[in-house]
């Protein structure tokens, strides 16, 4: 059986389904859930789902969201370590969903900012891993994750990459990600 690392933020989703156009300055009607989110996360639970032994490497904050998230893997049988940052917060994300069903999103990392190899656990677990692009273009985690990605190059394992957001995409730079892509043995788009 495979096992794969799953990398990336542990957010909480703030879904925002409006039931009419923004009346700035104003209230306007909606719709709104909360979920345990982030695509690695995400990634780790859909795998535990399918048979596939996953871990998810991430952190939240020393707050109910982060005992809500961490909650959230165990029900779905992912494996994790400790991934409380005491005095941070966990990662929280606000989604708007318009009529049309288009999405936009205002995330605050929160914990997942200082993500790094110090947040892994032995490399020889594992097959493969699975690393969401919000971690690497992160500016307060870029240079950690660029040395987990050396590590984990030089561990043997394939190296699986969701770049996300083509606004993240954008804000990191056009040729520092084409230039990231070249250490992934599999792109996921």
């Amino acid at each position: 059986m495979s096992r794969i690392l799953c990398i990336g933020d542990a957010m909480v989703d703030v879904i925002v389904q409006l039931q009419e156009p923004i009346n700035t300055g104003s209230d306007t009607q909606s719709e709104i859930t909360m979920l345990s989110g982030g695509a690695a996360a995400n990634t780790a639970a859909w795998l535990a789902a399918s048979g596939t032994e996953a871990y998810f490497a991430g952190r939240v904050g020393s707050d109910a969201a982060g005992e809500g998230f961490i909650a959230e893997l165990d029900r779905f049988g992912v494996r994790h370590g400790e991934m409380r940052i005491h005095g941070e917060r966990t990662g929280i994300v606000v989604v708007l969903v318009d009529h049309n069903g288009e999405r936009t999103m205002f995330p605050d990392s929160g914990a997942n900012s200082g993500i790094g190899a110090h947040d892994l656990p032995p490399l020889t677990d594992f097959d493969a891993v699975f690393l969401s692009g919000y971690s690497l273009y992160n500016p307060k985690s870029t240079k950690n994750v660029q040395a987990m990605i050396s590590e984990m190059k030089s561990a043997g394992l394939s190296l699986i990459f969701d770049p996300v957001s083509v606004g993240t995409m954008k804000n990191f730079g056009r040729e520092k990600v084409i230039a990231e892509l070249e250490n992934f043995d599999c792109l996921i788009l």
